[in-house]
C-alpha cells in the first residue's frame, strides 16, 4: 500500500473577511484602505510628474492646450485599465497581477514569458532607474552646477537606497506599508508646494502662456505623438501595483474599487494643477529644453529654497521604488508557487512573513544595471513590452464575458471600458512601431528569448530524476540560510 504524500498547502480558503490562522507561515492580509490608497498614489506619483511634462509637451509640438488634453486622456485610459484589473483581481483572487491573469487564461508559456521578462529585465530596470533618480536629486543640490555629478558617488548612493528599501520590504509587510504612507504624504506635500506657488503666480497675472493655448510652438508631427502618450502613461503608471498583492489586501472586493477611485481622482487633479503651475512661470520653450521641469521651476520660484523640491522628487522616487519592490516580488512569488519559476522564490520567512528570496534574488541584476547598463535605453523597449502584456490582460475581460457567461464575476465593470483600454493601447503600439521600430524590435527579441528559455526549462523539467537531487539541495540550502519555508495555507 502506497503512503499518501502530505500536501504542501492545506486547502482552506479564507472567508469573506480574510480570516486565516494566526500561526501559519503565509502572506497575511494587512493592507487596508489607507495603505491601499498610499500604495496606489505613491506608485503613480513617482518621478513622472516632475519629468514627464517635457515629453508630453514635446509630443504635441509645444501646444499648451493639447498637452493638458493628453494628461486628461491618459487619466481616462488609466481609469479604464484600473477597472479591468479590479475585475480580473476579484475573479482570480490570487496575487501576481499580470502573471496570474495570463497564466490562467493564455496558459503556462505566456505566464512564464511574462514573469521571466519582469524578473530579469522589467523589475531590475525600473528599480535601477528609481535608485539613480534618488541619488541624482540628492547629490546635485550638494555639488551644484559648477562640476559634473560624480559617477561613482551617485551609483554608491543608489545602492544604499536600494538596500534600505529591500531591508524594509524583507523585514515586514506592515513596515513597508507604513513607509509607503509616509512617502505618499511627503511627495504630495511637495506637489502642493508647487501647486500653491503656481496658483499665487497665476492670480498675480502670469497668464501669458494661456493666451493662445492650442497654438503649437513648431509644426505638428505625428511621429512625436506616441511620445506624448508614453510620457503621460509613464506618469500615471503604477495604478496596477495593488492588484499584484491582492491576497494581502483586507476585504479586496470593497477596498480595491474604493481605493482606486479615490487615488486616480486625486492624482488626476494634482497632475493638472501641477502642469498649470509649471506653465504660469515657464514658457513652453523653456519646458521643452528642460531635463527636470520641477527643478527649473523651483529655482525660478523658490530661489534659495529650491532644494526642497529636489528632496521631494527624491522621496517620490523612493516611494515608487518601495511599491515596485513590494508588488513585483509578489509576481515572482506567485509564479514560483504555480511551478513556473524556481520553488525557492515562493518561500516565506518564518518570522517576518515576507517572500524574502523573491525580494533578494533580483538584486545582482539591478546592481549590474546600476553600474554598467544604459538603463534609459532599456526603459524605451521595456515600455513597449509592458504595453503588449497589459493589452493581453485587457483582452481577457471580453474573452471571459463571451466564452464563460455563467462564470461568477464579483466585481463586474462595464465591458466598454475594456474595449476603450484595448483600443487605446493598440493605437499606441502601432504609433510606437512607426516611430521607434528599433526599440520595438529589441522588445520583441526579448519576448522571443524568454519563449526559447521556457522550452529549455520545460525540457529540463521533463527529466526530474536527473535534477531532483540538485534542486533539493539548493532548496534546503536557501531554506536554512534565509529561515524560509513554502506557505503553509492557501490564501485565495
Amino acid at each position: 500500500m502506497t503512503k499518501q504524500k502530505r500536501p504542501i498547502y492545506k486547502q482552506r480558503i479564507p472567508d469573506e473577511d480574510n480570516n486565516i490562522s494566526e500561526d501559519k507561515v503565509i502572506l497575511r492580509p494587512v493592507v487596508g484602505i489607507s495603505g491601499s490608497i498610499a500604495f496606489i498614489v505613491g506608485s503613480i506619483i513617482g518621478t513622472g510628474i516632475f519629468l514627464s511634462p517635457t515629453g508630453v509637451l514635446d509630443g504635441v509640438s509645444g501646444s499648451v492646450g493639447w498637452s493638458l488634453v493628453v494628461w486628461v486622456l491618459c487619466a481616462l485610459i488609466a481609469v479604464c485599465g484600473a477597472y479591468c484589473y479590479i475585475e480580473l483581481g476579484t475573479i482570480f483572487k490570487k496575487s501576481g497581477g499580470d502573471f496570474t491573469f495570463m497564466d490562467e487564461v493564455y496558459g503556462p508559456m505566456v505566464g512564464y514569458v511574462r514573469v521571466w521578462i519582469m524578473f530579469f529585465m522589467g523589475g531590475p530596470t525600473w528599480s535601477a532607474v528609481q535608485c539613480l533618480v534618488v541619488a541624482l536629486y540628492i547629490t546635485t543640490p550638494v555639488v551644484g552646477d559648477c562640476i559634473e555629478t560624480p559617477y561613482l558617488s551617485v551609483r554608491l548612493l543608489a545602492v544604499c537606497v536600494l538596500m534600505l528599501t529591500l531591508l524594509v520590504n524583507g523585514y515586514s509587510t506592515t513596515l513597508a506599508t507604513r513607509f509607503q504612507i509616509f512617502y505618499t504624504i511627503a511627495k504630495t506635500v511637495g506637489l502642493i508646494v508647487i501647486i500653491v506657488s503656481g496658483i499665487v503666480m497665476l492670480f498675480g497675472g502670469h497668464t501669458d502662456n494661456f493666451q493662445h493655448p492650442f497654438q503649437p510652438q513648431e509644426p505638428f508631427s505625428l511621429r512625436k505623438l506616441p511620445q506624448a502618450f508614453y510620457a503621460g502613461s509613464f506618469a500615471y503608471s503604477g495604478w496596477s501595483f495593488l492588484i499584484f498583492v491582492v491576497e494581502e489586501v483586507k476585504h479586496p472586493l470593497k477596498t480595491l474599487p474604493l481605493s482606486m477611485n479615490i487615488s486616480l481622482a486625486t492624482v488626476t487633479i494634482i497632475y493638472l494643477l501641477a502642469n498649470i503651475s509649471y506653465l504660469t512661470i515657464l514658457t513652453p520653450r523653456e519646458i521643452l529644453t528642460s531635463d527636470a521641469v520641477a527643478a527649473t521651476y523651483s529655482v525660478r520660484v523658490l530661489g534659495s529654497w529650491s532644494w526642497t523640491v529636489w528632496v521631494f522628487v527624491a522621496i517620490s522616487a523612493v516611494g515608487t521604488l518601495n511599491s515596485g519592490v513590494f508588488s513585483r516580488t509578489r509576481m515572482s512569488f506567485a509564479a514560483s508557487r504555480e511551478g513556473r519559476f524556481p520553488k525557492i522564490l515562493s518561500f516565506i520567512h518564518i518570522k517576518h512573513r515576507t517572500p524574502l528570496l523573491a525580494i533578494l534574488l533580483p538584486v545582482p541584476i539591478t546592481l549590474v544595471l546600476l553600474f554598467w547598463a544604459n538603463v534609459w535605453f532599456m526603459i524605451n523597449f521595456m515600455g513597449f513590452v509592458e504595453v503588449i502584456f497589459q493589452t493581453m490582460c485587457y483582452c481577457i475581460i471580453p474573452y471571459i464575458r463571451w466564452t464563460q457567461p455563467e462564470r461568477e464575476i464579483p466585481f463586474k465593470t462595464n465591458i466598454s471600458l475594456s474595449i476603450i483600454a484595448i483600443a487605446a493601447n493598440v493605437i499606441l503600439l502601432i504609433l510606437t512601431i512607426i516611430s521607434v521600430p528599433i526599440d520595438c524590435l529589441v522588445g520583441v527579441l526579448f519576448i522571443g528569448v524568454a519563449t526559447v528559455i521556457y522550452f529549455i526549462d520545460k525540457s529540463i523539467s521533463s527529466h526530474p530524476d536527473k535534477y531532483s537531487r540538485i534542486t533539493k539541495k539548493v532548496n534546503n540550502f536557501f531554506q536554512r540560510l534565509f529561515l524560509s519555508i513554502p506557505q503553509e495555507e492557501r490564501t485565495y
